[in-house]
C-alpha cells in the first residue's frame, strides 16, 4: 500500500512537473513560513538548543537524520552501512534520546529507540537538537538529549512543486517531491520520497580467519541492500491569524537486509531482512485569540516490524494519544503554561502473553513558567509527573537561568545554567519479553547539571557566534541485558557522564562572496561508577562512547555558485567490556552546486564526493563502511498557477 502510493505520486509529480513549466505564472504568493514543531526555548532557559542550518539540511537531504547529525554536530552515531543507526548523546545509549514529531515520540515502545537512518532528512524543513536532559519537557527517555523534526506552514497561495532526483555510487537512487497547494487560508502539502541503495561497495577485509597473517584481502559487501520510502500528507487551515488547525499523516516503509559482518561476508550465503511499516498521524488545534491560549492535539501511531519475512515474528504497537495545554503571558516578563497528555498503548508482540500485558496507559501532567528581570536575567521552571499503569515514575523538575552580561549592537555575552532531573520507563521488551522480561525493573533516574557561555560579535563584514558548555550527568538504575544464567534486563549500574562542548559559527562577507565556517568539539569521559551486580566493568569508558569528537564545516557562496567541505573526527571507542578498541578515524566530504534560473524558475545542480580520502574504518566492530563515493543531484523549485 505505502509502496504503491509513494511510487505513483513520485512518477506523477516529479516527471510531470518539468513539461508543465510553460504554463507557470509569476503571481504565486508565499507568505512567511512559520515553524510549527520546533523545540521551544521560551520555557527552557539555560538549556543547550541548536537548529541545524538550512544549508546543512539541503546538503544531506538524500540521506537519513543520522548523516545530518554525524557530519554537523558533536553527537556520536553508532552505525553500520546496512541501514541501522542509533544516536548517543553525551555517552548515553540510543534509548536515552527522544525523537519528536509533533506530539509523537518516534522511539519504539518495544525496542526503545528509533533507527536514525530510517528518518529521511528530505521530508522535514528543519531539525532542532537539544543537548542534555529534558524529561521535564519531553517526558520519558529524554536523558541524553532530544530531537524535534520540523514542518513549516507556508500558507501557499497557488501551486508549487519542489523535486529532487539524485544518483550515486553503489547503486544509490533518490527521488523526492514536495507539492504545495492552497489559497492562503487552507493549504495541502504532500511530501514523498523513495531511496534505494544496492550497497555493494568494495573494501579491504582484514578478518580472513588466518591469525598469523592479517593482511587485508579485497572484498565486496554482500547482502546489505536498503529500500526506504515515505509520505507525509499535511492539511492545514487557518480560521484567522490566531486560530489554526494543522494535521499531518506520515506513512513510512523501510526495508533492509541485515548487513553481514566482515568474517561472514567472506563466506556469504544469505542474510536476514528487517521490514518496518509505520503510520503516524498528528492533528493539532491552536487558539491564541484570548489571553488564555489553548492548544489541543490528537495522534495515532502504528509501528510494526517483521523479521526475515516471518509473519509469526511481529513486534509492534498501536498508540492513541491526546494532549491539551493552556498558557498565558500575564505580562511581557512573566508567563506560565499547564497541560496533560494521555496515551493508550496496545502491544502486538509474538513473545508477549496476554495474561501479562493487554494494554498500558500513560498520563502526564506538566506545569512551566518563565520570569524576566530587568531584561537581563531570565528564569524558568518546569515540572512534570508521569503515571503509568502498574509502574512507578519519578517526579521530574528542571530550573534554568540566563544572564545577559553584555548586550550592544555589536557584542553579546550570555551566561547560562540549568539543572534538570530525567527518567526513562523501561521498554515493553525489557518488562514482558517471554520468560526473560523483568516486570520488577525500576525507571532509570538521572540528574543533569549544565553551565554555559555564549559570545556574539559582529563587525562590518563578519559575525561570529561562539559557545562553550560544561555538563555533568549521573544516571542511576541504568538498564542492561546481561546473562545471569538466562539473558534478562536488570537495573545494573550507575553511570557518570561529564564533559565540555565547544561550538562556533563565523560568517565572512567579502563583496558578493559569503564564507561560513563552523567548528564543533566534544570531550566526554563517561563511565560506570558503580555496578549493583558486581559483574560489569567499572571505571572504564563506556563502549561505543568516544572521549573525543570533532567536526568542521565550511561553505563558500558566490552568486549562483556554492562549494562546501566538511570533516568528522571520531576518537577511539571500546567495542566491548574486555578492552578491545576501535581505531579513531577522520572522514571528509565536499561538494559544489550551481543555481540555474530558467523562465523565472529555479533549478539546482549539485555534485558531491563522500569519504574523499577513501578512509577505511569501522564504526561498529567487524562491520565494513563504504570508501570514496559520488552523488549527482538535480533539484527544482517550480511555481505554478
Amino acid at each position: 500500500m505505502i509502496r504503491s502510493v509513494v511510487l505513483a505520486g513520485l512518477l506523477i509529480f516529479i516527471y510531470a512537473a518539468l513539461p508543465a513549466q510553460v504554463q507557470m505564472e509569476k503571481d504565486t504568493i508565499l507568505l512567511e513560513e512559520v515553524t510549527t514543531t520546533a523545540i521551544s526555548k521560551k520555557y527552557q532557559a539555560g538549556a543547550k538548543i541548536e537548529s541545524i542550518s538550512p544549508d546543512q539540511l539541503q546538503i544531506s537531504q538524500e540521506g537519513g537524520i543520522d548523516q545530518l547529525l554525524m557530519r554537523f554536530t558533536p553527537i556520536y552515531i553508532k552505525s553500520n552501512a546496512g541501514g541501522l543507526s542509533s544516536v548517543r548523546f553525551r555517552g548515553t545509549s540510543a534509548n536515552h534520546t527522544s525523537v519528536n514529531f509533533g506530539g509523537i515520540n518516534l522511539n519504539s515502545l518495544t525496542l526503545g529507540s528509533a533507527d536514525m537512518s530510517a528518518i529521511p532528512s528530505y521530508l522535514f524543513d528543519g531539525v532542532d537538537v537539544q543537548y542534555g536532559s529534558s524529561s521535564a519537557v519531553n517526558g520519558s527517555g529524554a536523558i541524553g538529549g532530544s530531537l524535534a523534526l520540523q514542518l513549516k506552514s507556508n500558507w501557499t497561495n497557488g501551486f508549487k512543486i519542489k523535486s529532487t532526483i539524485s544518483q550515486g555510487s553503489f547503486g544509490e537512487q533518490f527521488y523526492g517531491a514536495k507539492i504545495f497547494a492552497g489559497n492562503g487560508k487552507w493549504e495541502t502539502v504532500s511530501r514523498l520520497y523513495y531511496f534505494f541503495r544496492e550497497n555493494d561497495f568494495p573494501f579491504k577485509n582484514p578478518y580472513t580467519g588466518n591469525v598469523e597473517d592479517r593482511t587485508p584481502v579485497n572484498d565486496r559487501q554482500h547482502g546489505a541492500r536498503i529500500e526506504n520510502m515515505g509520505l507525509i500528507q499535511e492539511i492545514n487551515y487557518r480560521f484567522s491569524e490566531n486560530e489554526q488547525l494543522k494535521s499531518s499523516v506520515w506513512l513510512e516503509h523501510d526495508w533492509h537486509q541485515v548487513q553481514p559482518n566482515m568474517p561472514t561476508n567472506l563466506k556469504y550465503i544469505r542474510t536476514e531482512e528487517l521490514d518496518n511499516k509505520n503510520i503516524r498521524a498528528w492533528s493539532e488545534y491552536k487558539n491564541n485569540k484570548q489571553p488564555l491560549k489553548f492548544r489541543g492535539g490528537l495522534g495515532y501511531v502504528h509501528d510494526m516490524q517483521v523479521y526475515d519475512n516471518d509473519g509469526q515474528q511481529k513486534i509492534g504497537t498501536d498508540r492513541f494519544i491526546s494532549e491539551a495545554e493552556v498558557n498565558q503571558d500575564f505580562t511581557r516578563k512573566f508567563g506560565a503554561k499547564a497541560g496533560v497528555k494521555y496515551q493508550y498503548i496496545v502491544p502486538e508482540v509474538y513473545s508477549y502473553s496476554d495474561s501479562v500485558i493487554d494494554y498500558e496507559q500513560h498520563l502526564e501532567a506538566y506545569v512551566s513558567a518563565f520570569l524576566k528581570i530587568r531584561n537581563r536575567l531570565k528564569l524558568t521552571v518546569n515540572m512534570r509527573q508521569m503515571y503509568v499503569s502498574g509502574f512507578s515514575c519519578p517526579f521530574t523538575p528542571s530550573v534554568g537561568a540566563e544572564y545577559r552580561l553584555r548586550s550592544t549592537e555589536k557584542t553579546g555575552i550570555k551566561l547560562t545554567s540549568n539543572i534538570s532531573r530525567s527518567y526513562r520507563v523501561p521498554t515493553f521488551n525489557d518488562r514482558y519479553w517471554g520468560t526473560q522480561g523483568n516486570p520488577n525493573l525500576k525507571a532509570e533516574d538521572g540528574m543533569n547539571y549544565e553551565l554555559g557561555g555564549n559570545l556574539l560579535f559582529a563587525g562590518d563584514d563578519f559575525k561570529t557566534d561562539i559557545s562553550l558548555n560544561a555538563f555533568f550527568m549521573k544516571v542511576k538504575n541504568w538498564i542492561e541485558w546481561r546473562n545471569f544464567g538466562v539473558w534478562q534486563a536488570q537495573n545494573v549500574k550507575e553511570v557518570e557522564s561529564k564533559g565540555i562542548e565547544f561550538q562556533s559559527s563565523t560568517d565572512f562577507q567579502m563583496g558578493e562572496t559569503l564564507l561560513n565556517v563552523r567548528l564543533n568539539y566534544n570531550f566526554n569521559p563517561v563511565e560506570a561508577v558503580k555496578d549493583y551486580t558486581e559483574t560489569g566493568k567499572v571505571g572504564q569508558q563506556l563502549i561505543y562512547s568516544p572521549k573525543h569528537m570533532a567536526n568542521t564545516f565550511a561553505m563558500l557562496s558566490f552568486r549562483n555558485w556554492t562549494a562546501y567541505a566538511d570533516g568528522n573526527y571520531t576518537g577511539s571507542r571500546f567495542a566491548d567490556d574486555m578492552g578491545n578498541e576501535l581505531d579513531p578515524y577522520f572522514v571528509a566530504n565536499c561538494g559544489v552546486s550551481r543555481k540555474i534560473n530558467y523562465k523565472k524558475q529555479l533549478f539546482n545542480l549539485s555534485f558531491s564526493v563522500y569519504n574523499v580520502f577513501d578512509t577505511s574504518y569501522e564504526n561498529e566492530k567487524y562491520y565494513a563502511m563504504p570508501g570514496r563515493s559520488f552523488r549527482i543531484s538535480l533539484s527544482t523549485n517550480l511555481n505554478i498557477k
